[in-house]
């Protein structure tokens, strides 16, 4: 009897430890595909929204996210760029249960070789 019930411990205890890795997983790729969206936005200024939307869509597709071109948008506004993505992620984290797991994030940037350019000072 006392084995049987160290069997049913090992197996609830390996179950929560395969759905908590693969929501880490999950996570994981989330954060690194937003420090990567972060990347493009920061040193892209010579691009445009519509380059650096592409290049976004580029690394989710690297990392195997399920994202579309109308879960993205890049704007650019000056010498300012933000970009903003959601999707959400499903991820199986008993087997024949899947959790999805929603992810947005907002990611902007300066450009200050866009700034304008100061006035000449005189003495």
């Amino acid at each position: 009897m006392y084995l049987v019930k160290t069997v049913i411990k090992l197996l609830i205890a390996a179950a929560l430890l395969n759905a908590i890795g693969r929501l880490g997983f999950a996570s994981a790729r989330y954060y690194q595909f937003k420090d990567q969206s972060q990347e493009l936005v920061t040193f892209g200024a010579d691009a445009s929204p519509a380059e650096l939307q592409n290049h976004i869509l580029d690394s989710a597709t690297a990392l195997d996210l399920p994202l579309t071109v109308d879960d993205v948008e890049v704007t650019r506004e000056g010498q300012y760029t933000r970009a903003t993505a959601s999707y959400t992620q499903p991820v199986e984290v008993f087997p024949s249960y899947i959790y999805p797991m929603a992810f947005r994030f907002t990611v902007q940037s300066i450009s200050l070789g866009r700034a304008a350019a100061a006035p000449p000072v005189t003495n």
